[in-house]
């Protein structure tokens, strides 16, 4: 499995020469490319060197790619599919890991707790979400780096189990955000630095049961409230050129944000935040401005079951272009849950 990591980050490392990919599927700023795939140019990565007697040729410029998926959930019938598969296929993302691979950075939101063991908790609703460790190396394949566990199933099989995925995650090459051994750790920034960028994450959630989020001394995820958003942020950006928070948030099953959802937007972005994405409503919610910066309130479901609507089956991959502190392009590129679970990228004439 290390050796699969490793040959994705060579993968991107050789891409790092390659010029930006301006994805186009559903172009959301007046700088964003409407082009069905991502383009690049075939810059050479070792110049020539000049003569004595001329200027040396500067290095090509060349941004960063991120990738964002909405909810990614390996429980119940998608697990159930996932077991029955050999152990190298790469379902539920059979369709889309190699677009995902393409991105110098993915992140998604993990709504399941990945692990055997644990105890199954007493909550409201009755829905636990628990997926077989065969899940890691899914994500590996598909190209994952970051992982949210700041949601409302991280919890669902207890403490144990909730500690022993944050613990595996980092080794497959994954990082967690938002959640930790205790509360200071939940509420600390990923950093991730991409050639001369840096980027801060930090996620959060606030849907119930509120016995998941990490206290001092015991383990969890981070929970949202306005006062560690004022204090969290303002630290990320003294450690990075680009902040992104990831909210877990919002009214199931409805397609517009609410007004708590935008205060809360709101006050990330004035204490600092370059951006702020969503999810949990498990269907799209729209997008807005805020002084220049945007808030994808939901993306959708990602990888799901139990796909009764149309309006579930869809949702949005949330691909951004930095260059430091400058936010290129950003895009939403729609996607579409089939039988199993797994999602497709929809071509312009299905959007």
């Amino acid at each position: 499995m290390d050796n699969q990591k490793r040959r994705n980050l060579t993968r991107r490392e050789m891409l790092a020469a390659s010029s930006a990919m301006v994805l186009g599927l559903a172009a959301c700023n007046s700088s964003s490319a409407t082009s069905n795939q991502p383009a690049r140019s075939k810059n050479a990565i070792n110049p020539p060197l000049a003569q004595a007697t001329t200027t040396s040729t500067p290095k090509p410029y060349t941004p960063v790619t991120l990738a964002f998926t909405g909810d990614v959930m390996f429980g119940r019938t998608v697990n159930m599919h996932m077991l029955a598969t050999s152990g190298d296929d790469p379902y539920p993302f059979t369709h889309t890991a190699s677009f995902l691979r393409t991105f110098d950075l993915t992140i998604g939101n993990l709504e399941c707790v990945v692990s055997k063991g644990g105890t199954p908790v007493d909550k409201p609703p009755p829905f636990l979400l628990r997926g077989d460790p065969r899940a890691y190396d899914r994500l590996v394949h598909a190209g994952f780096d970051v992982v949210s566990v700041a949601n409302n199933h991280s919890g669902d099989y207890g403490k144990e189990a909730f500690l022993a995925e944050i613990l595996a995650l980092p080794g497959y090459g994954i990082t967690p955000v938002g959640g930790g051994r205790n509360k200071r750790e939940a509420h600390a920034p990923v950093l991730k630095t991409v050639r001369d960028t840096t980027i801060a994450f930090l996620a959060y959630d606030e849907i119930v049961p509120y016995s998941f989020a990490a206290t001092d001394s015991a383990p969890g995820h981070a929970w949202l409230n306005e006062d560690d958003v004022r204090r969290d942020v303002p630290m990320a950006c003294r450690q990075a050129d680009f902040v992104i928070v990831f909210m877990h948030w919002g009214t199931e099953y409805f397609t517009e944000f609410n007004t708590h959802q935008r205060y809360l937007a709101r006050v990330a972005i004035d204490s600092g935040a370059d951006l702020v994405v969503g999810a949990h409503p498990h269907v799209i919610e729209p997008y807005e401005y805020y002084r220049g910066k945007p808030i994808i309130y939901s993306l959708g479901n990602f990888v799901f079951d139990y796909m009764d609507a149309e309006v579930v089956r869809r949702g949005h991959i949330l691909t951004l272009t930095l260059d430091k502190k400058r936010l290129l392009n950003w895009n939403l590129v729609p996607t579409h849950i089939g039988e199993w679970g797994e999602p497709k990228i929809l071509p312009p004439s299905e959007a």
